[in-house]
């Protein structure tokens, strides 16, 4: 049976199951004002979902195991 990689499996899918291994296992720090931050300036009020910090976090991951020596200059691209 061969095995599956990353590109194999659905974006969304994969997102959504890294994110909840993420908050399940309590490695990344979640900052205290995370409650209080906007997503953009034109936004009055935060994300009403309270573990919204993971989805960013683990879209962060994706994009980096798949473009392997990403620098900088294109995470900002992100």
């Amino acid at each position: 049976m061969p095995g599956v990689a990353v590109k194999d499996v659905n974006q969304q899918d994969f997102i959504r199951a890294l994110a909840a291994f993420l908050k399940k296992s309590g490695k990344p720090k979640v900052p205290e004002w995370v409650d209080t931050v906007k997503l953009a300036k034109h936004e009055e009020l935060p994300p009403y979902d309270e573990n919204f910090f993971y989805m960013p976090a683990a879209s962060t991951a994706r994009h980096l195991y798949l473009w392997g020596g990403t620098g900088v200059g294109s995470m900002t691209k992100i």
